[in-house]
């Protein structure tokens, strides 16, 4: 958890990514992180993005991030 805890921070991760990252970390499978998965942290950064320059806030943003990062 301590480790998992100071790679998040030297990451600068935060929010979804934060737990996203730990989740995968604890599981033991962010020491080599896979082609997936970071494909997968690309896309939550992409749509994290996307919704902040629409300002989306609560439930629309929820739905946006949704759908974002179904397709």
């Amino acid at each position: 958890m301590t480790n998992c805890n100071k790679q998040a921070g030297d990451k600068k991760l935060a929010g979804d990514q934060r737990k996203s990252f730990m989740s995968s970390c604890l599981k033991g499978e962010e020491s080599g992180a896979s082609d997936k998965q970071k494909a997968q942290q690309q896309k939550m950064t992409d749509c994290n993005k996307q919704a902040g320059d629409k300002k989306l806030a609560g439930e629309e943003r929820k739905k946006f991030m949704s759908t974002c990062l179904k397709g």
